[in-house]
């Protein structure tokens, strides 16, 4: 797995299809065989996960949208973007 950092940009794996379900998004593993169900603030971190925006762009988000220090939401923006790469649901860019 790619170290990231909150320099790091990730972009979606374009092989895995993606369903917006309601304030949620539901992605099939490149495989297939998983799919993988993100809840609200999961979907509004995906949606920013466009190959421009960094990892440190993406915490000041989460903070402007929701009541949380930044430290807090990078420790937790990084568990999750670990998830992701490690699924292969995203990819540095």
């Amino acid at each position: 797995m790619n170290k990231i950092d909150l320099d790091t940009i990730l972009v979606p794996n374009s092989a895995c299809p993606v369903r917006e379900v309601g304030d949620g998004i539901i992605i099939m593993a490149p495989t297939g065989t998983a799919t993988h169900s993100l809840e609200e603030l999961g979907a509004f971190v995906w949606r920013r996960l466009d190959g421009q925006c960094t990892l440190r762009q993406v915490a000041e988000a989460i903070v402007a949208e929701y009541d949380v220090t930044f430290d807090a939401a990078a420790k937790d923006l990084f568990d999750f973007a670990s998830q992701l790469v490690a699924a292969d649901l995203v990819a540095t860019h």
